[in-house]
């Protein structure tokens, strides 16, 4: 059964870019700068941007209700609840009963003098100790004797979602290259459509779940201490940056870095970017209803902050 939270993780190393600072000539400083050009001022160099994913890991359902066989009982023994050619098993005779077909005419003797408006014709099958079924003999029913156990729609809403194919995330950030110290940073993601919705089918009910994007973690990893962690939690998709928003910071999803990463591992800092998403859950043929279901993918980054001097 799909556990509340489900975790993706795709490998896709990405690299930022630079925006250079408002005014002078923008020089890397000595030593190690993450990969930092030279820009003209206000200008967003185009940089080198690879991407690399792989399928998700886990996930995939079958549908259903994710639980197997339904499983009956009488007396303490478990019994199938429902056998082909038998029908449906009661747990208040222990005998399984299936709709005679056709139902036979009316005024035939197995109506037991009812009507066919009042009801139905039903053959009896009793389990054998071998696993079979001995049946027995026909009976007129007003209500069916036995039939499917209750759907559970928190199963059906999990399935449903197991079978929902979410994209590989595609972080968005600008300036593309290299990030500066100082200077703003935008974050988007790039591909935020939604997929499509699922349905699982119960016995009588049917469970759909519509995915829609909820918000974006961003885990920069410019921070040696772990519990000092840059974390940017933003509302939604993030603003897709455009040339004409110069140097000023996303209105929706942002980070000036505070240090440069020169000084780490391969002269780059290594963080995640979670997407997490809401399915919400509809429920066709019954009145039940099921709290919104959490889910989220991620993807590893890792990208360059250079320490620049502006040179007047």
């Amino acid at each position: 059964m799909l556990k509340p939270v489900r975790r993706w993780v795709i490998g896709a190393p990405l690299f930022t870019g630079l925006l250079m600072a408002p005014t002078g000539t923008a020089v890397a400083d000595t030593g190690p700068t993450g990969g930092a050009t030279r820009c003209h001022v206000n200008v967003i160099c185009a940089g080198t941007s690879e991407t690399t994913t792989k399928p998700p890991k886990g996930g995939g359902g079958t549908g259903g209700t994710g639980s197997g066989p339904q499983v009956c009982s009488f007396n303490g023994q478990n019994y199938a609840c429902y056998s082909p050619g038998y029908g449906w098993f009661s747990s208040a005779t222990g005998w399984y009963y299936q709709l005679l077909h056709p139902q036979p005419p009316a005024g035939d003797p197995l109506w037991e003098g009812h009507k066919p408006e009042d009801g139905g014709v039903y053959t009896e099958a009793v389990p054998t100790p071998g696993g079979g079924q001995s049946v027995g003999q026909t009976k007129f029913f007003a209500q069916p004797p036995a039939g499917p156990p209750p759907d559970n729609p928190v199963e059906l809403a999990h399935s449903a979602a197991e079978e929902i194919e979410f994209p590989d995330p595609v972080p968005g950030i600008a300036p593309e290259g290299t990030s500066v110290v100082g200077v703003p940073v935008w974050f988007w993601l790039a591909n935020s459509d939604a997929p499509a919705a699922k349905t699982a089918r119960g016995n009588v009910i049917s469970v759909t779940v519509t995915p829609r994007l909820k918000s974006l973690e961003w885990s920069l990893g410019d921070q040696l201490d772990p519990k000092k962690e840059t974390v940017k939690k933003c509302v939604g998709a993030g603003t897709p940056y455009e040339p004409k928003y110069g140097s000023s910071p996303s209105p929706t999803c942002g980070h000036v870095f505070t240090t440069g990463s020169g000084t780490r591992k391969a002269g780059l800092f290594y963080g995640t970017l979670t997407v997490h998403w809401v399915g919400d859950v509809t429920i066709t043929g019954g009145n039940q209803t099921v709290a919104p279901i959490d889910l989220e993918t991620s993807v590893r980054l890792q990208f360059p902050v250079a320490e620049v001097q502006v040179l007047n």
